[in-house]
């Protein structure tokens, strides 16, 4: 289970092979209210070295090449961080390949840089962060792949859950989930809790995977 945010500051460890580019990130993000970077590494023994000290909430990835077997290292290393990769587009099989190694989080370099903060954030607190557009199918890819169970839950999901988890496939953030149900974001927390209870689920990936499984939300 992803460390609870212990209070409005979200930590962040930069990873990239590229001093320029871990340079200008530090440079970015220091500006960035609620963010804090506490570290950067090149490789991977100097990940294993630096981060696993602090356990930041997120891992920021801008690296070329990323690799499944790459990224299933990094997740062993940070079991109590969030990983989320940068990259310049979205492949299916890359997508579903890293979020196989343990990836929750994936955004794209032609995003804002309110966009790219609310990602590092939400990513830090154990959320879903992909691509609106290719959620569903990287889920629904995801879940055709893993040995999931696909029957009814425990406790019939109420009306309000329902919506929840429905948002939750589309890849939105708690906070984008309590704009749209007017609710706050402490309630949709609890309504999150409830669903993991309900089906028997670890985590938001967990929950979401079943849900499309099950085929009782399908992509609109």
């Amino acid at each position: 289970m992803l460390n609870a945010n212990p209070g409005p500051i979200t930590t962040v460890f930069i990873y990239s092979p590229f001093e320029l580019i871990r340079s200008a990130w530090k440079s970015l993000l220091a500006d960035q209210a609620f963010i804090q970077v506490v570290g950067e590494a090149n490789d991977l023994a100097t990940l294993q070295a630096r981060a696993t000290s602090i356990s930041p909430h997120t891992l920021f990835i801008d690296a070329l090449d990323l690799d499944k077997q790459l990224v299933e290292q990094m997740q062993v290393q940070m079991l109590n961080s969030g990983l989320l990769v940068l990259g310049d587009e979205y492949p299916l099989t890359d997508l579903v390949q890293w979020m196989q190694a343990g990836v929750t989080g994936f955004i794209s370099r032609d995003v804002t840089v309110s966009e790219l903060a609310r990602a590092i954030i939400a990513t830090g607190r154990g959320e879903l962060w992909l691509p609106p557009k290719i959620a569903g199918k990287a889920l629904a890819a995801l879940a055709s792949r893993e040995n999931l169970v696909s029957g009814e839950p425990i406790e019939t999901l109420s009306e309000r859950e329902t919506d929840v988890l429905r948002m939750l496939v589309k890849g939105m953030t708690n906070k984008d989930i309590a704009q749209s149900l007017i609710l706050s974001v402490r309630t949709v927390e609890a309504h999150l809790r409830s669903i993991y209870g309900k089906l028997g689920a670890h985590s938001r990936t967990e929950a979401a995977l079943w849900a499309v499984r099950s085929g009782h939300f399908e992509e609109e």
